[in-house]
């Protein structure tokens, strides 16, 4: 390339963060396209030769990073690198990846529940208010020996 070449490929634009003239290449995105004071990356600045026509001084309308041309302020992030996109882009146009994000990753569902095993503890024995089993026995036998001897004693 000759150096006409080269200089009809390079255009002159002022950084609009910092307002230094800077020199980039026409049609490229380069990494050395930015400003040598405020790092701004001048391949989304216009050429400050250019005159701007009536559409393109629209305040609603800002030139985002990675949104090609005059975009409204809506943009979608790319899901690789988070470069802004128009909200229609397929591809990103950073790093060229889809712009639809993958599907979620669905963890395993989890191990069912581990069952439930009840131990019943045996009935506890509610005290009752009768007399001990060995009073009726002794009680029972003394009375039948008394009706017993009665009854001998009589007959």
């Amino acid at each position: 390339m000759t150096d006409v070449d080269a200089s009809r490929d390079t255009l002159e634009v002022t950084c609009p963060e910092c307002g230094a003239v800077a020199h980039v290449q026409a049609g490229a995105r380069l990494a050395s396209d930015f400003c040598p004071r405020c790092d701004y990356p001048l391949f989304w600045a216009r050429p400050s030769s250019a005159p701007l026509s009536d559409e393109e001084t629209d305040d609603a309308r800002w030139r985002a990073p990675g949104a090609s041309g005059s975009a409204l302020s809506a943009t979608l992030a790319c899901p690789v690198c988070a470069e802004l996109n128009t909200p229609v882009a397929v591809t990103c146009v950073r790093c060229g990846s889809s712009m639809t994000p993958p599907p979620p990753v669905t963890p395993p569902a989890p191990p069912p529940p581990a069952p439930v095993v009840v131990v019943q503890a045996p009935p506890q024995l509610i005290p009752c208010n009768h007399p001990d089993t060995w009073w009726v026995v002794v009680l029972t036998a003394a009375a039948t020996a008394a009706v017993t001897l009665l009854l001998v004693w009589l007959f």
